[in-house]
């Protein structure tokens, strides 16, 4: 296993949240973590890459900064492009309230980043950031895909790629394979895909600002 590879979408959108708001409390609140888990989540970047990530800077109104080192914008620089696996869509940005993209077709995704009203833009979804229900749910996550399942793909790993089709799309889901039983998932089977709007990121583009 290569090092880049053992950089969750959780690290980098941790690193990505601590890039805007430079404060781990807000930045683990935003994600929907604790703060525990984003701390451990920088410990284990830390021991992983023989440096540290962030560094503190104490005082100030605020009382304190926790801002990105160098190696933490290198790796939140060289994981913000496109990821294998990961669902892309394109369309119009507009700024709400609440912010969305414009998917067409009637779908459209609520998004947590800024951009200017009706710009174009590219955002993209983890497999691994959807959480997925048989019937509708009382969450958190502003975005639900209701669509029947139309594959089951199952891995040496223990985990499956569940395939729905919205749209003229295919979207993608990572589960365990021990999820599929207990919520009775399987091809001709409705589900809903739900996300947070943190887990839809936008996808930079040469000249535009990063999410």
């Amino acid at each position: 296993m290569t090092r880049e590879a053992s950089l969750t979408p959780t690290d980098i959108r941790l690193l990505g949240a601590l890039a805007r708001t430079a404060n781990v409390v807000r930045a683990s609140r935003s994600l929907g973590i604790g703060r525990d888990r984003a701390v451990y989540r920088l410990r284990r970047m830390r021991r992983l890459y023989g440096a540290p990530v962030t560094e503190a800077a104490r005082g100030g109104r605020s009382g304190g900064r926790t801002r990105l080192t160098a190696l933490g914008r290198q790796l939140l620089d060289r994981a913000s492009g496109s990821r294998p696996g990961a669902n892309r869509w394109s369309g119009p940005f507009h700024r709400g309230p609440p912010a969305t993209v414009e998917l067409g077709a009637g779908r459209r995704l609520e998004v947590a980043f800024r951009a200017p009203d009706g710009a174009r833009v590219t955002v993209e979804v983890d497999p691994d950031a959807w959480v997925l229900a048989r019937r509708p749910a009382e969450l958190s996550a502003r975005n639900a895909v209701r669509a029947v399942v139309a594959s089951v793909r199952r891995r040496r790993d223990g985990t499956a790629i569940v395939t729905v089709r919205w749209g003229p799309d295919p979207v993608r889901a990572e589960v365990t394979v021990g999820s599929l039983g207990r919520l009775g998932i399987a091809r001709g089977r409705p589900v809903i895909f739900y996300a947070k709007a943190v887990a839809v990121r936008r996808v930079p583009t040469r000249g535009s600002p990063r999410s």
